[in-house]
């Protein structure tokens, strides 16, 4: 090569090294792209997004949609035993809890549970944020509420006023609703069955009632009067549509009680 070529080669060497060095001097590592969230954007005061996390709008960074602080998967303004929260943006954080399955439970749940062409929900926050929004299960007269804690992501879909019922207790009755002016001796000897006098008062909630009515006018605790369900096309003085259950305290019903323009809800054995 000769010492001409070895000069030419170290240059080359030398000036290729300074190059690379200083393409090295640009080189920066690129900043890891933020992390952006759904969130449930109505909420006056509160907000939710999409890992669950609750908090205060004040602490939403309106770059990502994400919660700065807060706290995830809050149950605090829920009753787990029915499942039905006082706050919407309380009812998708709890929804959100993986104890509560959302993961699974969204890809089986229509979006209307009437219409199966409505589609499954696509993941588990588009899931909660529907399930929790308020709708007619959680009214109890138009624009009346059976409960303050009316934002639900339970499959019964409304919060419960009493108590749920000792297990066991209706094994072997079976509940049916019957026909207006009939009483529940009748309504259960039509089935070849007997009333069971016992288990009434089982029934007499109107928790139960709205299980097996619609109770589209409401629901009252009345001594004398349930469990039963107005015919909704009685007279207007009848209150139709409307429940009505005997208090705890209210006395012994009986099988053979029956009220004009009333369904009674009958435990037949």
């Amino acid at each position: 090569m000769g010492l001409y070529g070895a000069l030419v080669v170290a240059l080359v060497a030398s000036l290729s090294s300074i190059v690379f060095a200083e393409r090295r001097l640009f080189i920066r590592d690129l900043p890891e792209p933020k992390a952006r969230c759904r969130n449930t954007v109505q909420g006056q005061n509160m907000v939710t997004d999409d890992r669950g996390v609750i908090c205060k709008r004040s602490e939403l960074s309106y770059s990502t949609g994400c919660c700065t602080s807060g706290n995830q998967h809050d149950c605090a303004l829920c009753d787990l035993r029915d499942r039905c929260c006082s706050e919407y943006e309380a009812c998708v954080s709890c929804c959100l809890a993986p104890q509560h399955n959302a993961v699974n439970i969204a890809k089986q749940a229509l979006r209307s549970p009437r219409h199966k062409d409505s589609g499954f929900w696509g993941d588990p926050f588009e899931y909660c944020k529907g399930i929790c929004r308020t709708h007619s299960r959680s009214t109890a007269h138009e624009n009346a509420y059976i409960s303050s804690r009316h934002h639900c992501f339970s499959q019964l879909g409304r919060p419960m006023l009493s108590d749920p019922l000792p297990a066991g207790v209706l094994n072997g009755v079976d509940v049916v609703a019957g026909q207006r002016n009939a009483n529940c001796d009748d309504v259960c000897g039509a089935k070849q069955k007997k009333c069971s006098a016992e288990h009434l008062r089982w029934l007499s909630s109107c928790d139960r009632l709205r299980e097996n009515f619609g109770c589209e006018a409401g629901c009252e605790v009345v001594a004398g009067l349930g469990p039963s369900y107005v015919d909704g096309n009685a007279p207007k003085p009848a209150r139709p549509a409307m429940c009505f259950a005997q208090p705890a305290d209210g006395g012994k019903l009986s099988c053979s009680a029956r009220e004009e323009q009333h369904l009674m809800l009958c435990p037949c054995k």
